[in-house]
């Protein structure tokens, strides 16, 4: 009987701090979410303006599901404009070394001595960067991609942080393929 009474004030015991436990982290969330949001949107706002210039603001936002990496694309104009100057796909991957979620930035170019205009890759900003060799990565690969003076090839992963070289490739190739499949690769004339 003093066995069973034991066990019965423990399960009430820690029946009580779950509940509590589990208050105290719904209230945290109550208070955090729209805080997290907000930096979420911060970030992405901040990358937009970081591939496409202070004078570019997302048009319309659409979220795909039909990728494994791609989750949604912004379609960018200029302050003012209403046609579209290009387009960031949102991205998001991991693998055993963390996790990475960035924008892959597309830009129309006009085709020298034609009407046609091509949507091209620009460059990528990181929003989230996990990886353990974050600053190899962002230092001997990320930086060389949105590098203008140099002409580097982002297939090139050789950088140290292989693995997270490979994710981002990966991510920006499925951009392509989704950039291709959304807007075509040319229209004009």
């Amino acid at each position: 009987m003093a066995n069973t009474k034991q066990y019965i004030i423990t399960s009430i015991t820690l029946g009580i701090i779950a509940m509590a436990s589990a208050g105290l982290i719904g209230a945290t969330n109550l208070l955090t979410r729209n805080r997290i949001l907000q930096n979420e949107k911060d970030k992405i706002n901040a990358g937009i303006v970081e591939i496409f210039g202070e004078n570019s603001e997302i048009k319309e936002e659409i979220n795909l599901t039909d990728y494994k990496y791609v989750t949604g694309v912004y379609e960018i104009q200029e302050k003012g404009d209403t046609a579209l100057t290009g387009c960031a796909f949102k991205t998001s991957g991991s693998n055993m070394y963390g996790k990475i979620s960035m924008l892959a930035g597309f830009g129309y170019y006009t085709k020298p001595g034609s009407y046609m205009q091509e949507l091209v890759f620009v460059d990528i900003y990181v929003v989230v960067n996990e990886q353990t060799y974050k600053s190899t990565l962002e230092d001997n690969y990320i930086s060389k991609i949105n590098d203008d003076d140099i002409e580097f090839d982002y297939n090139d992963v050789n950088c140290g942080a292989t693995y997270g070289a490979k994710l981002i490739r990966d991510m920006i190739d499925e951009a392509k393929q989704a950039a291709d499949s959304l807007y075509g690769k040319e229209y004009g004339e």
